[in-house]
């Protein structure tokens, strides 16, 4: 017999040590498996926790920026309003009228109505003080210049 050749029993042997491995791989799969799953789970909810995160942060970085932009439409809005009182008040001095309320009012009247419809604004209503009001019918067709 060479020195190659197995006997029966070392067959045997090797056949047992294959098959009790195979067996301990089967059943740490079987074992492992669950774990794997919820661990995959757990994941997977961290991934998607994450994302809304980021979008809810989106969101408030975009509530933040509307704000700001309607703060500064509404300053500038007062800015301007104030410059036509101002050109109303300077216009009137100017027709030999100074501290004439009816003659301000006027002038007030006409330059928000050019604003508006210069700016293609529809719905808007500008207030100066209780006497000047314009609005602007909304829904209504600009004309082209």
């Amino acid at each position: 017999m060479s020195k190659t050749e197995m006997t029966e029993r070392q067959g045997w042997t090797v056949l047992i040590v294959f098959g009790l491995l195979a067996l301990i791989l089967v059943s740490g799969g079987l074992v492992g498996c669950p774990y794997y799953k919820v661990w995959e789970r757990k994941m997977a909810g961290q991934a998607e926790l994450q994302y809304q995160q980021g979008a809810r942060q989106a969101l408030v970085a975009q509530a933040a920026a509307e704000d700001e932009a309607a703060v500064a439409r509404a300053e500038a809005a007062t800015r301007r309003v104030r410059g036509w009182a101002d050109a109303a008040k300077k216009g009137c001095e100017d027709l030999g009228r100074p501290n004439d309320r009816a003659c301000e009012d006027q002038l007030l009247r006409d330059a928000a109505t050019y604003s508006i419809a210069k700016e293609g604004h529809e719905g808007v209503i500008i207030s100066v003080g209780a006497p000047v009001s314009v609005a602007v019918q909304p829904n209504t067709p600009r004309r082209s210049e």
